[in-house]
């Protein structure tokens, strides 16, 4: 299957849709972490290298937009990444008028046309019918269309799905960004370096239940060796097996998958480590933590770390691999007082001679808090498309984003 990438395609006097993912987290209009803005420049550097115009649009946050046609919320509003543009010094113009951007789609190739959010418009969501008239605007303001917001290769947006449908083979591919993505994570399924351990934590295990099982079924020497659970996620597996958690969070509907699972990774002689100990306190707001070993945790207990023991274990099975998948974190990683088991394992990980990949929205802001961003060979700018993408034997045939492009 031939994927089209944008190294394949003349963009010379061309205007390029370039649908990216800025959804970055904001506060009073300023930019908290530049992560995904920063991911996206080799793109739009490429397109203007090579005499394309740039077309950028993007969502930030989630307005609700369908019901109404005017819509604007100026919290939402990606006029809040223009300073950032042009502190780096890019020309950038922001239209929100769809019609007047046809225009200016024409004129000066050296200046990026910034569209207005994409979730502000009746299309981007909502009815078939609505995302098809959406998608037959859009399709007017370019010649080419480029798909570099991996984390949206899991969502039916019209700009990520539809859009690309009125685009012909040849006039359409992935940016920069989405090739690196597909490149790094594909390390991960095919012609894995032993020992591979994958590292889950966080609080949804929800999110995680596919993941997991695709790791258990794939084909063994790209089978993860064991796989260290931390976080909210090991407290349910935890009172799956009959352990005391306290007022901890637990996911009770998914006991029984994690008691099914741990026998599935038993019979692929895939060994699962939980923690042994954590830091507990009775309120989330108390700073000062307790040390409990998980058989001893008290009713008014509530987990929000792991103890040394198990810090210590999870670093030296980190130090015998030589890939590692992490997702989640081990902790409430924002709270210093709760964050000493998350930096630890990242710190590990990030001072070990291995292939390292982080996926997740928590994860990479916990590696960028801890300022390791440096010191991973990839971050992912997926959340659950990471985990998708992970998740799916074969994403290209299965995920609606990947068959848009494709035909």
């Amino acid at each position: 299957m031939q994927i089209p990438y944008i190294k394949d395609i003349n963009l010379q006097h061309k205007r390029v849709f370039l649908r990216a993912d800025l959804n970055v987290p904001l506060e009073n209009g300023k930019i908290l972490q530049d992560f995904k803005l920063q991911k996206t420049l080799p793109t739009i550097k490429y397109i203007q290298k090579n005499g394309g115009k740039v077309i950028l649009a993007t969502h930030l946050g989630r307005p609700k937009a369908q019901s109404q046609t005017n819509f604007y919320d100026e919290k939402f509003s990606t006029k809040n990444l223009i300073s950032w543009f042009e502190s780096r010094e890019y020309q950038i113009k922001l239209e929100r008028d769809l019609e007047h951007a046809k225009i200016l789609s024409h004129e000066n190739f050296s200046e990026i046309l910034l569209l207005e959010n994409l979730r502000f418009f009746n299309g981007e969501k909502g009815s078939f019918s609505e995302k098809e008239r959406f998608a037959d605007i859009l399709s007017k303001l370019a010649d080419i269309y480029v798909n570099d917001a991996f984390g949206l290769i899991h969502r039916d947006d019209c700009s990520v799905d539809l859009l690309a449908q009125k685009f012909n083979p040849g006039k359409k591919s992935f940016g920069l960004l989405v090739e690196q993505e597909i490149k790094n994570l594909n390390k991960l399924k095919q012609n894995v370096d032993q020992p591979f351990i994958l590292i889950v934590g966080g609080d949804k295990i929800k999110d995680k239940t596919k993941l997991l099982e695709n790791f258990l079924t794939i084909d063994e020497k790209n089978r993860p060796k064991k796989i260290l659970i931390g976080g909210a996620i090991a407290h349910t597996f935890l009172k799956a097996q009959g352990f005391q958690m306290g007022k901890s969070l637990i996911n009770d509907d998914f006991l029984d998958f994690t008691k099914d699972f741990l026998q599935k990774a038993k019979l692929q002689k895939i060994d699962i480590l939980l923690p042994k100990d954590f830091l507990v306190v009775k309120q989330m707001d108390q700073q000062t933590t307790e040390h409990r070993e998980k058989d001893s945790i008290q009713k008014d207990d509530i987990c929000v770390d792991i103890g040394k023991s198990t810090i210590k274990e999870f670093e030296e099975e980190i130090a015998k691999a030589k890939t590692i998948f992490t997702n989640g974190s081990m902790g409430i990683y924002t709270k210093p007082e709760f964050a000493t088991g998350s930096k630890k394992i990242l710190i590990s990980i990030a001072n070990s001679n291995l292939y390292s990949v982080a996926g997740g929205g928590d994860c990479v802001g916990a590696i960028y808090l801890f300022g390791l961003q440096d010191k991973f060979q990839f971050l992912s700018t997926g959340g659950g498309a990471t985990l998708t993408f992970l998740s799916i034997q074969n994403p290209f045939e299965k995920l609606a984003t990947f068959q848009a492009m494709i035909h």
